[in-house]
């Protein structure tokens, strides 16, 4: 696993690939609170992540 920060004692995930699926999973799914959580924890790695609320590939007949 990839740490970033140097503490065994911290619970938080510090892999950024599994943060990132970990928030795609839970804005796809529209788990606010995991989703909350994930963006943080990437944010305290440097990675702003940000959703094109104008795409949705769930709806049929949306286009680019």
């Amino acid at each position: 696993m990839n740490t970033l920060v140097d503490d065994t004692d911290d619970p938080r995930p510090s892999d950024p690939p599994f943060l990132f699926c970990t928030l795609l999973a839970a804005h796809s799914s529209g788990d606010r609170v995991l989703e909350s959580l994930a963006r943080d924890w990437l944010a305290e790695v440097g990675i702003r992540v940000v959703f094109d609320e104008s795409y949705s590939p769930g709806q049929r007949g949306a286009s680019r």
